[in-house]
């Protein structure tokens, strides 16, 4: 073990002691040094001012205030200029009131133009009736019975769109749902091959479901117009310009209104019908695929021959326009028993209705048919847009081998209708509308009440298992 020292050596320092710092710092110079000035012959005692500065450069213009108001060449200030300048109109205020050739002002014009011109609105003249169409007969004082039946009509029609305000809210909610189900299946190829099948039937039932909903929706919004009030009514048919007899009192106003019954068919047509309806439903029994009619899930021949005979089938040849005329003595029916009242029809025609065309989907009614029927299947009626006023004849026939019933409009002989004689019998018919031979579209047609026969449940076909 090494020996240690008890004290440790002092260290000697290594740099030198540091000035201290002064605490104040040296005064700066109160006056700035004056510099030589630089510019040619300028001396020390030269100090430039910005007021000493020339008030124009060389070559410039001298400032605005001495330049001149007007320009040499120029038009004097605006102040000198004249009110009018040569060959101009004078100032409006001295302008004359009427020019030479022109009209004088329009308070000094007459009311009326010469020519072929029509007098101020409120003394313009009726507009005659066309040639051959008879003045609208004056409304004869009714039965206390017809009086009876129009004003209660309003009240059950009232009374029934309450009750089915709702009914009508929730398919219009629930409609597009229900449309796209029914509709998939006409949309769909093959689909006639499923024919019926418990598929068919359900979608079948489906269908008639939603045409049962759009009669009560078309119901609920034609019923506040009355329409039997308005059309294919005794005074309707007495103005109607291919009319062509005197129209007679002797009846119920609203005959052509009348709903068919397949007894009161039979009952009418005799042996020339069979007693058993056939069922022709358009869009369901009967569908369009491609080139091909299908009826009952089986072929019926070429779509485009097939709309050619129903085209023919409404156009018969006929020597003049038929007109449904009712017996003199037809008797009105009673609200305990109109169905047997109905179900034994007089006279030469077969009333089979009012109806409203729609299309199925949706959409308000504007056209409307009456449609009758004679012993030799002759169709005769009326249609009636109730949007552009228009009124037409309407004719066609009836196929009692078939039962099929097709029908035109005026001189439109190419755009056809056709549905089956026993839809007439419901209260929502389907038909197909054929426009040429090229096309053909599934409409509804809806039965109007009457008086006679106001709302209520909605009558639909009994769809059976196939």
């Amino acid at each position: 073990m090494g020996y240690r020292p008890q004290t440790r050596p002092s260290i000697p320092e290594a740099k030198p002691s540091r000035p201290s710092i002064p605490q104040t710092k040296p005064a700066l110079p109160t006056t700035r040094p004056s510099f030589p000035d630089k510019r040619p012959g300028g001396g020390n005692d030269l100090v430039f001012k910005p007021s000493d500065r020339p008030t124009t450069l060389p070559g410039k213009l001298p400032p605005i205030t001495n330049r001149p108001t007007t320009l040499p060449g120029k038009l004097p200030p605006i102040t000198n200029r004249p009110t009018t300048l040569p060959g101009k109109l004078p100032p409006i205020g001295d302008r004359p009131t009427t020019l030479p050739g022109k009209l004088p002002p329009i308070t000094d014009r007459p009311t009326t133009l010469p020519g072929n011109r029509f007098p101020g609105i409120s003394n313009r003249p009726t507009i005659p009736d066309p040639p051959g169409r008879p003045a609208r007969p004056q409304r004869p004082d009714w039965p206390d019975s017809w009086q009876n039946n129009d004003n209660n009509f309003t009240n059950i029609s009232n009374q029934w769109n309450s009750n089915n305000q709702t009914v009508v809210n929730n398919f219009q909610i629930n409609r597009n749902q229900q449309w796209t189900s029914v509709n998939s299946h006409w949309n769909q190829p093959g689909w006639h091959n499923s024919w019926g099948t418990p598929a068919y039937r359900t979608w079948h039932r489906d269908v008639w479901g939603y045409r049962g909903h759009r009669c009560n929706e078309i119901w609920y919004r034609t019923a506040p117009f009355h329409y039997h009030n308005s059309f294919f009514n005794v005074h309707w048919w007495g103005s109607c310009w291919w009319h062509p007899r005197p129209i007679v009192y002797a009846h119920s106003p609203w005959w052509w209104w009348r709903p068919v019954l397949w007894s009161s068919v039979g009952y009418f047509f005799g042996q020339a019908i069979a007693p058993q309806p056939i069922v022709y439903d358009p869009g369901t029994t009967v569908i369009y695929e491609g080139d091909t009619i299908y009826i009952n899930g089986q072929s019926a021949g070429n779509a485009t021959t097939y709309r050619e005979q129903t085209i023919a089938l409404a156009n018969p040849v006929l020597e003049e326009v038929p007109v449904p005329t009712p017996p003199p003595d037809t008797a009105e029916p009673t609200s305990e028993t109109p169905e047997t009242t109905l179900a034994q029809p007089q006279g030469d025609w077969l009333p089979v209705g009012v109806w409203a065309l729609t299309q199925q989907e949706q959409g308000d009614a504007t056209m409307f048919f009456q449609l009758s029927i004679d012993k030799a299947g002759i169709v005769a009626g009326a249609y009636k847009n109730v949007m552009t006023g228009d009124e037409q004849p309407i004719t066609g026939q009836l196929d009692f081998k078939s039962q099929r019933v097709a029908w035109h409009i005026g001189q439109v002989n190419s755009t056809v209708y056709e549905t089956g004689l026993s839809n007439f019998e419901n209260d929502v018919a389907s038909l197909f509308v054929h426009f040429g031979t090229e096309q053909t579209q599934t409409w509804l047609l809806v039965r109007m009440p009457s008086p006679e026969m106001p709302p209520g449940t909605v009558k639909l076909p009994e769809i059976k298992d196939n």
